[in-house]
């Protein structure tokens, strides 16, 4: 099967939470539609175009660059911005609201997905799957947009945990991704190559230069760490906070699902086990949230147990997540559903894909439309129904 192929197939519609107003109030709002465009990259190109701030838009989520989104924004009333409808870019202004727009501001996302290349022996299994997935939900699994700052599945917090401030700083230094610039990588391996002898080098890059001249007063690992840019670590630390929970869900699942029901699926820092289905008993028994971990965390004795044996395979303790004093990170305590069960879920019959058939008629496409709360993914979703 094939996901995004095309922008188009992804379409995304974030389910506001605000209230909206034709009165003049402290700041307007805009309806955004996008396709194929990365958030504050366009956000930027706004603020420059219209001589605002960038850091005047209020965002309620950051959505898809391979995907057609609409989402809102809010900027002060005071500031002017001019219409826009681009090819790939319309802005449309709604009316006002009395604050501006904030991350996570937002009852959740409506989906309109088209999965391409499925072959015809496919289709019944994918109707069996999406026939009861209303019904028994899937776990509620953070996918692997969240782990974007996880490069060769190295996490920068789990070095803090251990107060390792020198493989936390290395990582951010020296490891890259295929995506990358060639100048950025040339500079990365520059760097992993005289790691020895870093205080030597010349760096170029603003946001490696400035950790490295930091090291180079200081002669800290740590007060280097706090060189990297604030929003960055703040996604390092959430990163592997949601790789844990990941994993004790996982755990969990062991403990209370008929073990031949379980199968697994890659994801990119590892797997994420899936249930064929569930029985009235074991969804009994399945909790309706599981906390995050953190220093401040008041689990049950069965979250705990969990915890712990997570936390032992992973070589750290609750005890550790206390790195606000060093760092000034911190591990956000919440509680996270544990089964994810969309809303308004339809599928269509399949079609001819018209990309990928060319011409032998057994090659489909599948349309899924349905409903997410905020924080939760459609990818797992498609998961669990595609198995890709």
């Amino acid at each position: 099967m094939k996901l995004k192929q095309l922008p188009e197939d992804f379409k995304v519609e974030e389910i506001a939470s605000m209230n909206i107003s034709k009165d003049k109030k402290s700041y307007k709002v805009y309806l955004l539609e996008k396709n194929g465009m990365e958030t504050f990259s366009l956000l930027a190109y706004l603020s420059k175009k219209n001589k605002i701030p960038v850091n005047y838009f209020g965002i309620a989520g950051l959505k898809d660059r391979h995907a057609v989104t609409k989402q809102y924004f809010t900027i002060p009333s005071q500031c002017e911005l001019s219409a826009l409808n681009e090819n790939n870019l319309k802005i449309t202004f709604l009316g006002y609201a009395d604050k501006a727009l904030e991350l996570g501001d937002l009852i959740g996302n409506r989906f309109d997905i088209i999965v391409r290349n499925i072959r015809k022996g496919e289709l019944d299994g994918i109707r069996q799957k999406a026939k009861n997935i209303g019904v028994i939900g899937v776990p509620n699994y953070f996918d692997s947009q969240r782990f974007g700052s996880v490069i060769n599945n190295k996490f920068v917090a789990k070095f803090l945990l251990k107060k390792d401030y020198e493989s936390a700083v290395k990582v951010y230094l020296t490891e890259f991704t295929k995506h990358e610039s060639g100048k950025f990588k040339r500079e990365k391996k520059l760097i992993a190559e005289n790691w020895n002898n870093i205080l030597s080098i010349k760096v170029e890059n603003p946001s490696l230069a400035r950790v490295v001249k930091e090291y180079k007063k200081t002669k800290s690992w740590l007060e280097a760490y706090k060189k990297i840019p604030p929003n960055l670590r703040e996604i390092m630390v959430s990163a592997y906070q949601s790789y844990l929970w990941n994993e004790c869900i996982k755990e969990l699942l062991r403990r209370t699902v008929n073990k031949k029901s379980l199968y697994s699926i890659s994801y990119n820092i590892g797997t994420l086990l899936f249930y064929r289905n569930l029985s009235e008993e074991e969804i009994k028994k399945i909790p309706l949230a599981f906390k995050t971990i953190s220093e401040e965390i008041k689990p049950s004795n069965a979250e705990k147990e969990i915890m712990g044996k997570v936390l032992s395979k992973e070589g750290v303790s609750i005890q550790d997540f206390g790195i606000k004093k060093e760092t000034g990170n911190f591990f956000k305590v919440h509680e996270r559903k544990v089964l994810l069960k969309p809303e308004n879920f339809s599928i269509s019959e399949p079609q001819i894909d018209e990309i990928n058939d060319r011409g032998r008629k057994n090659t489909f496409k599948i349309k899924l439309s349905f409903s997410l709360l905020k924080g939760s993914y459609a990818t797992i979703i498609t998961k669990r129904i595609f198995n890709h």
